[in-house]
C-alpha cells in the first residue's frame, strides 16, 4: 500500500466511532485466540482450568464485540459479567503459589459438585424425580486443599478478588455492576421500562459501562498475559505458551 493510501486509510479509521474501531479489533482478536491450537499443552487439572477459562473469556469477548458493534451492547451484560469474572479468576489463579493451585481448582470442582447435588434436591422437592445418575460425579476423586483461605477463595468470587497481590477493583466493580443487568432484578426492570413523569411506563435499555470497548481491549490483553504467565509457570514450553502472546500482538 502506498504512503498516501495508508494515510487515507488511517484517517478513515479515525473517523469511525470508538465502538466500531475497538469492536473490530476485539472481534478479530477473539477469533484468533479461539482458533489457536493448544493441544500441545500437557493435560493437568490446572492447565485444563487455565486454557478452559482463557477460551471461555474470548468466546464471551467475541459476543460482546459483535453485539456492541450492532448497537445491542446492553444485551451483552451477562457476557461482560462472565468476561470480567474469568479475567479475575485467571488473576487469582496466577497469584496463588504453584503448589496451592491443584488443591484450589479441586476445591472449585468440589463446590460445583455440592451445588449440583443441591439443584437436584431442589427439583425433587418441587415434585420432579430425575433419572440422572450422579454416581460417577460423586465418586470422582478430588484432592481438595486443606488451606481454608484458598478453599474460600475457590468458592467465593469476592474472596478471590481480594486475594490477588494487586487488587483488581475495576474488574470486580464491572462484575458487580453487570450482575445487576444479568439477572431478573429491579435494576433490569427499571432500565427496560422506566417511569415517565411518575405516571407512564417508558421504553429504554440498561446503560453500558464500556460503550467504546476501550477497557474491553485492555482486559483482552490482561487475559492473554495472565494465561501465558500461568502456562509458563506450570511448565509449558516457551514455544507453545508464546503462541498466545505472539498471535494476539499480530492482530
Amino acid at each position: 500500500m502506498s504512503g498516501s493510501k495508508a494515510k487515507a486509510r488511517r484517517r478513515a479509521v479515525r473517523r469511525l466511532p470508538p465502538h466500531v474501531v475497538n469492536g473490530d479489533y476485539a472481534l478479530r482478536s477473539a477469533k484468533a485466540m479461539l482458533d489457536l491450537d493448544l493441544h500441545e499443552v500437557a493435560l493437568t487439572r490446572v492447565t485444563q482450568f487455565i486454557v478452559g477459562w482463557f477460551r471461555a473469556a474470548f468466546d464471551q469477548s467475541l459476543l460482546i464485540s459483535d453485539l456492541t458493534m450492532r448497537g445491542r451492547g446492553a444485551a451483552a451484560a451477562p457476557n461482560r459479567r462472565l468476561f470480567a469474572e474469568l479475567a479475575v479468576r485467571l488473576h487469582w489463579l496466577h497469584d496463588l503459589p504453584k503448589k496451592d493451585r491443584p488443591g484450589a481448582v479441586d476445591a472449585a470442582l468440589d463446590w460445583e459438585r455440592k451445588n449440583q447435588e443441591k439443584t437436584f434436591e431442589h427439583v425433587r422437592q418441587m415434585g420432579w424425580e430425575s433419572d440422572v445418575d450422579l454416581t460417577e460425579m460423586r465418586e470422582f476423586v478430588l484432592n481438595v486443599t486443606e488451606n481454608g483461605e484458598v478453599k474460600n477463595q475457590a468458592e467465593k468470587f469476592a474472596a478471590a478478588a481480594y486475594a490477588t497481590e494487586v487488587k483488581n477493583a475495576g474488574l470486580y466493580r464491572a462484575w458487580r455492576e453487570e450482575s445487576s443487568y444479568a439477572h431478573a432484578t429491579g435494576f433490569l426492570a427499571g432500565s427496560y421500562a422506566p417511569a415517565e413523569n411518575n405516571e407512564w411506563l417508558g421504553s429504554d435499555r440498561p446503560p453500558v459501562a464500556d460503550p467504546g470497548l476501550e477497557t474491553h481491549r485492555l482486559t483482552q490483553l490482561f487475559v492473554v498475559v495472565m494465561t501465558y504467565s500461568l502456562l509458563r509457570d506450570e511448565g509449558v514450553s516457551e514455544e507453545v505458551a508464546s503462541k498466545i502472546v505472539d498471535t494476539y500482538m499480530r492482530m
